[in-house]
């Protein structure tokens, strides 16, 4: 019994990634852009091999790529930490090993959601359409499919946050704060989320050891805070070094954020970008998937339907409503933060900037369903899906059909 139950949990992983993987094969097979395929927007690479050339900067203009100009010198302007996972392919002199990874990630998201949901739901079909839900059924998968230097940091962001969730409910703090960190380092608001991963790890020990205070737990876990500790302070090191503050990762300093009095984020930007959460995709009267700046949440990725719909459930049965209040106000922070920032994402199929927050409204979704799912999440996951395997095709083959 024990060899039938291991054999079928590892049959629910490996379709998990053989479902995803087959899927990208087919956006492959049209767009051309394999995970071994040259990368031309190759920055975190190209930042790599110069660090290990003994520059902090690129030592010239790409002009083709976002890049920082600070003290007449060219920078890398996203945070580093995809970088640090190139820096080994850098040394061997491989460069493309920027698509392996974005490859590697986007598995491990799937699986890191898989084993989150598997924690909530014993149904194993169920956690296994939690789990696609929110990768391929949602905006994820524009992401994930591509290994340029935007999308691959999202990319990874979403791994590493699901992989910090997933230590957090298991009480495991070292784990969580350490790939947290990571996240942050690829998309720093990221860092939001803080408040919910020590809620999560503070529940899961204080059930362990219910008479410990807050500072006997902080005391006995003081390690688990060393990784993450170190991480942040390499972040710290290299901005400085760079552009004199701990704080800048580079992005002020893009021509498109010096050349305007507004700067990169300004509340005047909010009442253009906010309303991109929410606009269908219609214009004059016909169908239009906007390939810039995003639209409906909903539409872009499903699963944000089934969050509102377990978040109201959970608050009306009364069911952790402390971790459903600290998803809600970090989820409605991000959606600001966001709509202050000068561009919404640039040019891209459905609300990419969102995909962030992904991982933490799952937790509220495979939180609330449980044993059992209806209607509510089957059919908008198999139109996520279906809609997001035609946006990559129709998007990165320059054949939009609407």
């Amino acid at each position: 019994m024990m060899k039938k139950s291991k054999y079928a949990e590892f049959s629910l992983y490996a379709a998990a990634v053989l479902i995803t993987a087959v899927l990208f094969v087919i956006i492959w097979s049209r767009t051309g852009q394999w995970f071994w395929s040259q990368n031309p927007y190759n920055s975190y690479m190209l930042q790599a091999k110069s660090w290990l050339e003994g520059r902090l900067d690129l030592g010239r203009n790409y002009e083709y790529l976002e890049l920082a100009i600070f003290g007449g010198k060219y920078y890398v302007s996203f945070p580093p930490f995809p970088s640090y996972l190139m820096l080994p392919f850098a040394l061997l002199g491989i460069d493309r090993g920027d698509g392996f990874i974005a490859f590697a990630s986007s598995l491990t998201g799937v699986v890191f959601a898989l084993m989150t949901a598997r924690h909530f739901i014993k149904s194993r079909p169920i956690a296994l359409l939690m789990a696609l839900f929110v990768t391929i059924g949602s905006n994820w998968l524009f992401c994930a499919a591509n290994a340029w230097v935007w999308f691959i940091a999202q990319n990874l962001a979403f791994t590493l946050s699901m992989a910090a969730l997933y230590f957090a409910v298991k009480g495991k703090a070292g784990l969580s704060l350490t790939f947290w960190a990571c996240a942050v380092g690829c998309r720093p608001f990221q860092a939001i989320y803080i408040v919910l991963l020590l809620y999560l790890i503070y529940r899961e020990k204080k059930a362990l050891s219910p008479e410990d205070t807050p500072m006997e737990m902080l005391k006995k876990n003081i390690k688990c805070l060393i990784a993450p500790f170190l991480i942040a302070v390499s972040y710290m090191v290299l901005n400085y070094a760079r552009f004199g503050s701990i704080t800048e990762f580079g992005h002020n300093y893009l021509p498109e954020f010096t050349r305007v009095s507004t700067g990169q984020f300004n509340i005047a930007y909010f009442k253009t970008n906010f309303p991109h959460f929410w606009r269908l995709p219609f214009e004059n009267g016909k169908i239009n998937f906007f390939t810039a700046e995003g639209f409906c949440i909903f539409i872009a990725s499903p699963i944000f339907i089934s969050y509102v719909c377990y978040t109201l459930k959970g608050f009306i049965k009364g069911k952790d409503r402390a971790m459903l209040s600290i998803i809600l106000i970090c989820f409605i922070c991000h959606l600001v933060f966001i709509a202050l920032h000068k561009t919404m994402g640039g040019s891209h199929i459905g609300n990419r900037y969102t995909n962030d927050i992904l991982p933490f409204i799952y937790l509220a979704v495979v939180f609330g369903a449980k044993g059992k799912i209806s209607y509510l999440n089957a059919l908008p996951f198999a139109a996520g899906a279906g809609l997001n395997i035609w946006w990559n095709i129709a998007y990165y083959t320059n054949n939009i059909p609407w």
